[in-house]
């Protein structure tokens, strides 16, 4: 079997987003998934804006919600933005024709790399507001099920709250670890503290 080589940029110029899947995968977060999410903050926004008796702080939740649907729409907006400028050498030769694309390679390749440049710029914009969003969503629930004062059962609520709090932690850890990796920032202790942690945790899988 043949060792596998990277591709030769000289051979295939055309430029490709990185890691390859990166653009579909995005793409389910930021078009399907922050649409849900920001469905989900507006919605928690109007119960605890009817009920706010029923909350500990329903003034700080409602802001935490309200900003987190605010950073979820302008990820919407700027991931949508950003994909008008991502597109393939396949792509060229489907809208344009084979003939088009080969009379002018060198024209739409520069115009292909500078394209894709805008498109990582407001992608990572997008990812970033995308990020925020869920994280501020997360301290929001985890505000909201804090008990009133005059709530029943308030060792559930503080049990759940907990629970909500550390998972919206570790998402955050965990997005500032892939964000690290790939900008290939790795040489900080945090993203060194991650990789340690992640390692031991497959070593005891293993």
């Amino acid at each position: 079997m043949a060792e596998y080589q990277a591709p030769d940029t000289r051979k295939n110029p055309w430029k490709v987003p990185k890691p390859y899947g990166y653009g579909p995968a995005s793409a389910s977060a930021l078009f399907i998934a922050a649409p849900l999410l920001t469905a989900a903050a507006l919605g928690l926004a109007g119960v605890v804006g009817g009920a706010d008796d029923e909350f500990q702080w329903p003034g700080p939740i409602l802001l935490l919600l309200v900003i987190a649907a605010l950073a979820l729409i302008a990820s919407i907006q700027l991931a949508y933005h950003a994909r008008l400028y991502l597109y393939s050498h396949d792509d060229l030769v489907s809208w344009l024709g084979p003939g088009h694309v080969e009379a002018f390679p060198k024209k739409l390749r520069l115009q292909q790399a500078a394209d894709q440049k805008i498109w990582a710029r407001y992608q990572l914009r997008a990812v970033h507001a995308f990020n925020a969003g869920t994280m501020l969503l997360g301290l929001g629930i985890a505000a909201a099920l804090v008990p009133p004062d005059c709530g029943e059962q308030p060792e559930w609520r503080w049990a759940a709250a907990v629970v909500v709090l550390i998972a919206t932690v570790v998402d955050a850890v965990w997005v500032t670890y892939m964000h690290m990796k790939a900008l290939n920032k790795t040489s900080n202790w945090f993203y060194k503290s991650v990789h340690w942690l992640i390692e031991k945790v497959r070593s005891g899988e293993g």
